[in-house]
């Protein structure tokens, strides 16, 4: 075949495809190189065409079913084939379209086939067939177009459908989470109180001791008051004044001991109180050496027996820290009650008297020290440890190692919360026999 034959072979088969599928050439350009009798079928079940004017009728429909469909047309190229006479040849093309249908962009396979032949210096289109995988239904709907768009009628309700489920899902799930809410707050006031609870035979302990100086300097002043007296009548004001310096010592020991006492309550106070979550400067040595003391003697009211050692390190160039005071001063203490029940023998075997003293002396140590930008507190004890098999539990909100009722499990979560909200960690490391220790570090 010369070059020119199949030049001209190459540009018919590319013009009949180009107003086969285009919605606005003239099909009548293609008089020229469509036999009268061509013969062919296209998509639709048994479309089948003998004639030029049927052809033009089926072009017609598909152009009207194209209609603001967007298709964008790509060929892939499969047989390309001459007869040896060069006067025959079948082009036969993969064909990708893509169409919006109702908003959405599809994509087709389709495959287009022609079988030309070369007549008084023309090749003339003798016979076409145009397949899509699909079956069609409907000689009105070449593409599918008509089942696309069922498909996305089905699938607009499926979403419909399940979007109805969600938001009824949701509603239940906001439902449920006021539910937790509410439940969570109520149950971070019980362990507030539950902490307060520790506390309060040690702060009954702890008030007792000023009041009773209180008290005593009173009626030493009550005494001193009438030999003042005495010694006015009889007009020595020697005697009188030195009396009266004795009675304003004790008027300073009086309102030292009042403060002392206040200091306490308000500590109380504000240990049971909702916090504001503002940051203030706070002393933190003085709040760990408090609770200490109050979580000691509340745990000793209780036990009698009970008695422990107590190391203190408090770092002394420390200062005061910028922080939730009664935030942190909740996880100190429940560290500190932490260790004092790990290290307290009837805590630890509630039902059984112990019939020896104890293999080692319980000790608690409390430590705070500044290591660059960072501050580290740590309450260790020599106790019973924790089981490695819980070891990563222990942080975890409601789970508590203690009997039934006797803890709500939230006292390790909060304090990890606490201290991870104030940008710091809380770590732990335990031996078991050997005792745990608990390490907040913060930014100061």
């Amino acid at each position: 075949m010369t070059t020119l034959k199949r030049k001209l072979l190459e540009d018919t088969y590319q013009k009949f495809f180009e107003v086969a599928t285009s919605e606005i050439i003239p099909l009548k350009t293609l008089d020229a190189i469509l036999l009268d009798d061509i013969t062919g079928f296209g998509t639709a079940v048994d479309e089948h065409v003998f004639s030029k004017s049927q052809f033009y009728t089926i072009i017609e429909r598909q152009r009207e079913q194209c209609k603001d469909l967007n298709m964008k047309w790509n060929i892939v190229p499969i047989v390309h084939r001459v007869s040896k006479d060069g006067n025959s040849a079948v082009f036969s093309d993969d064909i990708i379209v893509k169409m919006d249908v109702d908003g959405e962009r599809i994509k087709m396979e389709l495959r287009f086939t022609v079988v030309l032949e070369f007549q008084d210096d023309t090749w003339f289109i003798v016979h076409w067939h145009g397949s899509k995988p699909e079956q069609v239904e409907s000689e009105t709907d070449t593409f599918g177009v008509d089942q696309w768009k069922q498909k996305t009628i089905e699938l607009e309700k499926i979403v419909t459908e399940r979007t109805s489920d969600l938001v009824k899902k949701n509603k239940e799930l906001e439902t449920a989470i006021l539910q937790l809410k509410a439940t969570q707050s109520q149950l971070i006031q019980s362990e507030k109180m539950a902490s307060l609870g520790e506390l309060t035979a040690g702060i009954a302990h702890e008030i007792q001791n000023p009041l009773n100086f209180v008290n005593n300097f009173s009626e030493v002043n009550v005494e001193l008051i009438d030999e003042m007296q005495d010694e006015l009548k009889t007009g020595n004001y020697d005697e009188v004044i030195a009396i009266s310096n004795d009675i304003k010592e004790n008027q300073k020991k009086i309102n030292h001991h009042g403060k002392r006492a206040d200091s306490i309550v308000k500590g109380m106070l504000k240990h049971s109180r909702n916090t504001s979550g503002e940051k203030e400067p706070t002393n933190i040595n003085a709040i760990a050496d408090e609770y200490l003391r109050l979580a000691y003697h509340g745990l000793r009211a209780k036990d009698k027996t009970f008695n422990a050692t107590l190391n203190t390190d408090f770092d002394e160039s420390l200062g005061k820290i910028n922080v939730v005071a009664q935030d942190i001063g909740r996880v100190i203490l429940n560290l500190i009650t932490n260790a004092l029940h790990a290290i307290s023998p009837k805590v630890n075997t509630p039902n059984k008297e112990p019939d020896k003293e104890p293999d080692k002396t319980p000790i608690i140590w409390l430590s705070t020290k500044q290591l660059g930008d960072q501050v580290f507190i740590t309450v260790k004890d020599n106790g019973s440890g924790i089981p490695k098999d819980i070891l990563d539990k222990i942080f975890q909100p409601f789970f508590t190692t203690k009997a039934s009722g006797e803890g709500t499990g939230l006292g390790l979560s909060m304090s990890y919360d606490i201290v991870k909200s104030h940008g710091g960690e809380l770590k732990v490391e335990s031996k078991e026999g050997e005792g745990t220790t608990f390490t907040i570090n913060i930014p100061k």
